[in-house]
């Protein structure tokens, strides 16, 4: 007899809904490249010197295809439970198909709770804070490489009262030595050292800052940048932990329902 495994299954209709899954992922795939490419190129915050490249956009949109293409990826297996003849085919399915989805699941559920969870904030804080002592000018970046991490705030402390000047590279290139230019192109001043005050670092472009201590004053200024996860990245990476969650649960009920219609009649189980 000339029938194949897929047609003594389902027929042309089952092979033909392989098919278009199959081609749907090629074009999915080219979609994603596509994308990834126009985004760095059109929207995408990217430098040599110093490298930054701020994978966010680019790293989000491609969470958003995987989901889509799970939820298509159900549509799919329900189209295919309609074409399969064999009960044990089916009841095979739907079992490796809630297998993988629980797998998903978990890590979403892991990935969750580590991002929600203090346990991340106080890791980045821990390893890339950056503390030190200067009467003159220290240097920081105000956000990773891949702009992940962010500076949120800044410690400064002195034995007397001093002058602080928060100030972007360029500027400080620019007006080194000039207590008044300084202080009119600066990103944020204090004059409350001497009892430790506490800055909350705004949202800036990417680049080197520096803390000058009033050229004029020169008095030792303990300081700590203190690093934390990026507030958008945390919540796109929670949004899209629940999503996936929801997704993948929805599915896992719907198939656990259905693999009891043909587990009964299945060879194998």
């Amino acid at each position: 007899m000339g029938l194949n495994r897929e047609a003594l299954e389902g027929g042309v209709h089952l092979t033909h809904v392989r098919a278009t899954k199959k081609k749907l992922m090629l074009v999915q795939v080219a979609i994603v490249l596509l994308a990834v490419a126009l985004l760095t190129a059109l929207g995408g915050e990217v430098q040599v010197k110093p490298f930054y490249f701020n994978i966010g956009s680019i790293l989000y949109f491609i969470i958003l295809m995987a989901l889509i293409v799970g939820v298509e990826g159900f549509f799919f297996r329900y189209l295919e439970l309609k074409h399969m003849k064999s009960q044990s085919a089916k009841s095979y399915m739907l079992k490796t198909s809630i297998y993988r989805s629980l797998i998903i699941i978990a890590i979403s559920g892991a990935v969750l709770v580590i991002v929600v969870a203090p346990f991340l904030a106080n890791a980045v804080a821990n390893f890339s804070s950056e503390t030190g002592t200067t009467t003159t000018a220290a240097p920081f970046n105000n956000r990773d490489p891949l702009g992940l991490t962010t500076v949120d705030h800044i410690w400064l402390d002195s034995a007397s009262g001093a002058e602080v000047i928060i100030i972007s590279d360029s500027n400080y290139m620019s007006y080194k030595g000039d207590a008044d230019e300084l202080r009119q192109y600066a990103v944020m001043t204090t004059t409350e050292t001497s009892a430790g005050v506490e800055l909350e670092f705004p949202q800036t472009p990417f680049g080197m800052y520096y803390i000058v201590v009033d050229p004029e004053n020169p008095v030792e200024v303990s300081y700590t940048v203190h690093r934390t996860p990026s507030p958008t990245f945390v919540a796109f990476v929670t949004l899209f932990a629940l999503a996936f969650i929801a997704a993948y649960s929805g599915w896992v009920a719907f198939a656990y329902q259905t693999r009891k219609q043909f587990t009964k009649g299945a060879i194998y189980k």
